[in-house]
C-alpha cells in the first residue's frame, strides 16, 4: 500500500488543487510554446521560448503542485521517492488533459498560413528512431537530473539564484544544442500537437525517450547522484589510500 500512495491522495481537497495545477501549467505552457517558430523558424527562438515559458509557469504551480507539467519529471520524482505511484498516475492524466486543450487553443488562435504543422516534435528525416530515442533520453536525464537537484534540500540553489530559472535553462540550453535533430524532453510536448494536427512521426520515441530518461535520471539521483557527502567522503579514502 505504501508504494501505491493512498495515503497521498486521502486529502481530496490538496490533491485536486495539485491536479488543477498540472492541468493549468500544462495547458499555459502548450497554448504558447506550439506558436513560437511556426511563421519563420529559429531554433533558437523556440528553444528560449519553450526554456522561459516552463520557468514561469514552475514559477506559478510549483508551490502547489512542484510544477512538473511533463510526465517524464513525474516518473523521475517517483523513481526517486518524493511521490507514488497513484499520485503520478493522476499527475499525468492531468498534463495530459492540459497539452490536448493547450493545442487545440493554440490551433485555434492561428491562421492556416502561419500554423504549419503547430510546433508538433517531427524528427529530422535522416534520424533512425534509435538516434532520436538517443538524444531524447540524454536531454530529459539532464532535465529531470536538475529538477531533483532543486528538490534535493541538501543541497543550494544559490548559483542560480532561482529552481524554476534552473530548469527552464536545462530545456533552453538542451533544445539550442538538438532541436535541428529533435527536441521534445517531454512526451505531452508531443502528444498534444499530433493528435491536432495528426501527425505521429516516430511519435513513440517521445514516450519512451523521456519517460527511460527520466527514469534512470531518478535512479541515479537517488542511489548516486543524492548522496554528495557519501561519494566525496569514498573519493577522498580512495585517494588517500593510493
Amino acid at each position: 500500500m505504501s508504494i501505491l500512495g493512498h495515503e497521498e491522495i486521502k486529502d481530496y481537497k490538496t490533491l485536486l488543487k495539485q491536479l488543477f495545477a498540472e492541468f493549468l501549467g500544462t495547458f499555459l505552457y502548450m497554448s504558447l510554446c506550439l506558436l513560437a517558430g511556426n511563421v519563420e523558424p529559429d531554433f533558437t527562438a523556440v528553444a528560449l521560448s519553450n526554456g522561459l515559458l516552463i520557468a514561469a509557469v514552475i514559477q506559478i504551480i510549483g508551490p502547489i503542485s512542484g510544477g512538473h507539467i511533463n510526465p517524464a519529471v513525474t516518473v523521475g520524482v517517483l523513481t526517486c521517492g518524493h511521490i507514488k505511484l497513484v499520485k503520478a498516475l493522476f499527475y499525468i492524466i492531468a498534463q495530459t488533459l492540459g497539452s490536448l486543450l493547450g493545442s487545440i487553443v493554440a490551433y485555434a488562435v492561428t491562421d492556416d498560413n502561419s500554423r504549419h504543422n503547430l510546433g508538433a516534435t517531427v524528427p529530422h528525416i535522416d534520424l533512425r528512431a534509435d538516434q532520436v530515442f538517443g538524444l531524447e533520453f540524454i536531454m530529459t536525464f539532464i532535465l529531470v537530473a536538475v529538477v531533483l537537484s532543486v528538490l534535493d534540500s541538501k543541497r543550494s540553489n544559490v548559483g542560480l539564484g532561482s529552481a524554476p530559472l534552473a530548469i527552464g535553462l536545462s530545456v533552453t540550453a538542451c533544445q539550442v544544442s538538438a532541436l535541428f535533430y529533435t527536441g521534445s524532453l517531454n512526451p505531452v510536448r508531443s502528444f498534444g500537437p499530433a493528435v491536432v494536427m495528426n501527425i505521429w512521426t516516430k511519435h513513440w520515441v517521445y514516450w519512451l525517450g523521456p519517460i527511460l530518461g527520466g527514469v534512470t535520471a531518478g535512479l541515479t539521483y537517488r542511489f548516486i547522484l543524492g548522496k554528495p557527502q557519501m561519494a566525496a567522503k569514498t573519493f577522498h579514502r580512495a585517494v588517500c589510500t593510493q
